[in-house]
Parts: C-alpha cells; sequence; structure tokens
C-alpha cells in the first residue's frame, strides 16, 4: 500500500514529488550521454584514427531519426497507462501494457532493417566526406542492430514512469552503461579496434538493458502492469489508442530529426575540425536538454495521472512547479557547463592533433551559443509534456513541424545561403528562434484546450462527485 500511495500522484503534495520523481529521469539521461561520450572520448584519444569522432559524430541525427518514431510511439504507450493508472482500470492497464511490449519488439525489428537498407545511402545523401564515409557506415550499421533491444527498453521503462517508478530505469542503465564503457575500453585499447568497437560496447549495453526491464516488469508481483509472456496481445481498440498518441509524437520527433539531418548537412559543408567540434559541442550540451527534459516527462507523467483522475487544480499546479524546478536545474547545470566548457572539451581532443586548437575554439563557441537558449526549450517542453498528458499530441505535432521543423528548414535553405549568415553562428541561431515560435504556440494551445476540459468534462467530474459527498453526508 506504501508503494503504491508514492506511484499514484492524485493524491497529497506535488512539488517535492515532481523533484523526486524528475531525478532520477535526469540521472538516466545523463549516464545515457556519459556512455555516448565514453563512446567518443575513447574513439577520439585511443583508436589511432584522426577522424573517427567525425565518422561517429555525423551519424548522430540519422541515428535519431531512425528510432525516434519508435521512441514516440514508447510516449504513446506512456500517456495511456499513465491515464488508466490513474482512473485504477486495472484490466486495461494490463492489456496496454502486453500490448505495447510485443509492439516494441516487432516494431524495434522492423525498424532495424529499414535502418540497414538506408544507412549508406542516406549518409550519402547528407554530404558526409570521403575520408569519413566508409567507418561512419560500419558504426550505424552495427548501431541499427541494437534498435530492437532500444524499443524494448524504452518501451518497458515509458511504463514504469508512467506508474511511478523512474529509479528502476536509472539502475538498469548504471549497470548497463558501465559495461558499456568497459567493453568500449577492452575492443578499443585492448584489440585496437575504432569505431566498430564502440558500436559493439553500445549494442551489447542496450540487449542487456532490455532484458533486465523486461525482468523488472515481470517482477512487478500484484500489479496491475506486471509484464507475462502468456499475456502478451495486440489489442487493436488499445494499440489504435496508444498510436493515436504516439504517433505524433513520434513523427514530430521524425520532423525534428530530419530537421537535424539538414542541420548536419550544412554543419557538413564546413572543414572535418568543424564537424568534429559540432560532435563535442553536442556532447556537452545534452546535458543540459537532458536535465530539463526530466521535468518535460514529470509533466506529462504528472498530468496524465490527474486527468485520468480528473483533477483540473492538480494539473494545473503540476505545470506550475514543473516550470519552475526547470528554470532552477536548467539554469544550475547549463552555468556549471559554461564554468568548465574548456575542460569538458579537453576530454575529447587529442592535444597532439594538428586541429586541435580550432576544434577547441569552435567547440566552445557553440557550447555557448546554445547554453545560453536552451531554458526556452525547457520551459516549451514542459508545456509540450502537459498536452501529452491530456492527450492533445496531434496539436502539439502541428505546432512543432511549423514552428520548428518549418523554420529550421526555411532557415537552411533560405537565410543560412546569406552571405552574413553563412557562418556556424548564422546557422545555429535558428535554435533560439524555433524554440520561442514553439513556445508561444504551445503556451496558447494549452490554455485554449484547458479551458475547455475545465468547462467540460473536468466540471461534469467535479459536480458528480460534488453530489456523491452529499448524497453520503445525507445518508449518515
Amino acid at each position: 500500500m506504501k508503494t503504491k500511495l508514492k506511484k499514484d500522484f492524485t493524491e497529497g503534495p506535488l512539488f517535492f514529488r515532481i523533484t523526486l520523481f524528475a531525478l532520477p529521469i535526469m540521472l538516466t539521461g545523463m549516464l545515457q550521454i556519459l556512455y555516448n561520450m565514453a563512446d567518443n572520448i575513447v574513439v577520439g584519444k585511443f583508436s589511432g584514427d584522426p577522424n573517427a569522432l567525425a565518422a561517429v559524430g555525423c551519424t548522430g541525427s540519422l541515428t535519431t531519426l531512425i528510432i525516434n518514431l519508435l521512441l514516440g510511439i514508447a510516449s504513446g504507450a506512456g500517456v495511456v497507462v499513465a491515464q488508466l493508472y490513474g482512473a485504477k482500470d486495472n484490466e486495461k492497464l494490463s492489456r496496454t501494457v502486453h500490448t505495447s511490449m510485443l509492439f516494441s519488439l516487432f516494431g524495434g525489428i522492423f525498424t532495424a532493417l529499414v535502418g540497414l537498407i538506408v544507412a549508406r545511402p542516406a549518409l550519402v545523401l547528407m554530404g558526409t566526406k570521403l575520408e569519413i564515409l566508409d567507418s561512419a557506415v560500419l558504426y550505424l550499421s552495427i548501431i541499427c542492430i541494437g534498435i530492437p533491444a532500444n524499443s524494448v527498453y524504452n518501451f518497458g521503462a515509458s511504463i514504469l514512469r508512467s506508474t511511478g517508478d523512474s529509479k528502476t530505469p536509472l539502475i538498469i542503465l548504471s549497470i548497463a552503461g558501465i559495461i558499456n564503457v568497459v567493453l568500449n575500453l577492452v575492443f578499443v585499447i585492448g584489440f585496437r579496434m575504432t569505431v566498430d568497437g564502440v558500436a559493439i560496447a553500445t549494442i551489447t549495453s542496450q540487449y542487456i538493458s532490455a532484458i533486465a526491464v523486461v525482468l523488472c516488469l515481470a517482477n512487478k508481483k500484484g500489479e496491475a502492469y506486471r509484464f507475462s509472456f502468456s499475456k502478451l496481445c495486440l489489442d487493436k481498440r488499445l494499440l489504435s489508442r496508444i498510436l493515436r498518441y504516439g504517433l505524433p509524437t513520434g513523427l514530430q520527433s521524425a520532423m525534428f530529426s530530419i530537421a537535424n539531418v539538414l542541420m548536419t548537412s550544412a554543419v557538413n559543408t564546413f572543414p572535418t575540425s568543424t564537424v568534429t567540434a559540432n560532435t563535442i559541442a553536442g556532447n556537452v550540451d545534452a546535458f543540459t536538454y537532458t536535465a530539463m527534459n526530466s521535468f518535460s516527462q514529470a509533466s506529462m507523467t504528472f498530468v496524465g495521472q490527474n486527468y485520468g483522475a480528473m483533477k483540473p487544480e492538480r494539473i494545473k499546479k503540476s505545470i506550475i512547479y514543473s516550470v519552475i524546478q526547470v528554470l532552477i536545474f536548467g539554469s544550475f547545470v547549463s552555468g556549471t557547463e559554461l564554468i568548465f566548457k574548456h575542460q569538458l572539451i579537453s576530454l575529447f581532443v587529442d592535444k597532439s592533433s594538428p586541429d586541435a586548437l580550432v576544434v577547441t575554439e569552435t567547440a566552445s563557441s557553440l557550447i555557448t551559443m546554445l547554453l545560453v537558449a536552451y531554458l526556452i526549450c525547457g520551459v516549451m517542453d514542459i508545456v509540450g509534456g502537459a498536452l501529452k498528458g491530456l492527450g492533445f499530441v496531434f496539436n502539439s505535432m502541428l505546432i512543432n513541424m511549423f514552428c520548428i521543423c518549418g523554420v529550421r528548414v526555411f532557415w537552411i535553405y533560405v537565410i543560412f545561403p546569406m552571405k552574413s549568415m553563412n557562418t556556424l553562428t548564422g546557422l545555429y541561431t535558428v535554435y533560439p528562434v524555433s524554440w520561442t515560435l514553439a513556445l508561444i504556440g504551445m503556451t496558447v494551445l494549452f490554455l485554449v484546450k484547458y479551458n475547455k476540459l475545465k468547462n467540460g468534462i473536468f466540471k461534469i467530474a467535479l459536480e458528480k462527485e460534488a453530489s456523491k459527498k452529499d448524497e453520503t453526508s445525507v445518508a449518515v
């Protein structure tokens, strides 16, 4: 009973529970970044290949594009689970879990096959430089083999978080990550491998994570969301509901990734040293994004559960508290990174490399520019998470499609080619511009939808609850 109370966010205080829920997600994300950084540090410093880091870095946006559709659907499963958990509908909750896990496996296998087929043509289309193309194709192909495991883990982690358990994914990732780092060192330093070594280490840890999350769900005795192989099913109605919430998020993420692929293509027009600097900046900036995005997931879970329980005031408080906390934590993390940015950059750079100074200066400039603007992105994600929790995913997708993806594509093809803007600074200015436009659009959308709900189904639910209380008091 005590465990259930901890997971049920429809009762009790909110502010510190949001913090306690978000912190494990934040640490989980940061551990993922550290393990990705370990890949890049090991391959950049110990592989003996000066182009290896650029080869790994140039695949990032494409890898994200390939897996983001599945991750979006996983978030859709999380929305449905949170709403059913808040509504205490145990039968549908169980079927949702088993439908989600079966879909995650087959969806992951299909996506992996697509990734293997398009790896080389896509990298060529992105303008990947010839000196790093073969290494990039090798790295991306191996990473695709791990997509089914990545999919299963993320669906399982989404289910756990939506029922209030954000600690277990952290524990799983910690163990798998340590194995990843050890294997990086063994393959690259011990066996003298390069990008193939870090890729094999990565997918090995992903399969360990997938197995662990399945075992964890299977051991949730007495819980409606306990996993059992014998209960695996594809409930068409629930899958349709998951896809209704998840596909727009997945498509939105895919469009983000397409825009980022175009950004990578634009970066590829600069020298290889700039591509390397861009990879380093992405690794460092990811800490701030992850810290803030954890509150977006908290916002979605708290809003989703209280939407299922029909408690509008708790929904409003959940969003306000999440915004306050994202600003506090985002400022702390980005400020720390700005202070120690040169030390962080030095982790990736081989000082004996002839491009070391250029890479360091370029990466420093990019990190400063992005970190200053990331708070806008953090608040935008909070509002986006709240919209997902309420089920308004399609509307949110449309805003992101126009305000972020559309603006970035326009910027790359119209603004960036201008002589005064044809620099890295000119290219990266699109991030704060697109985030600001999306934040304005989502805030307006949320206020409109929330007021409609408050005057509609929320009002009816509150009146019914008041009527029941009156009947009980009369009977007494």
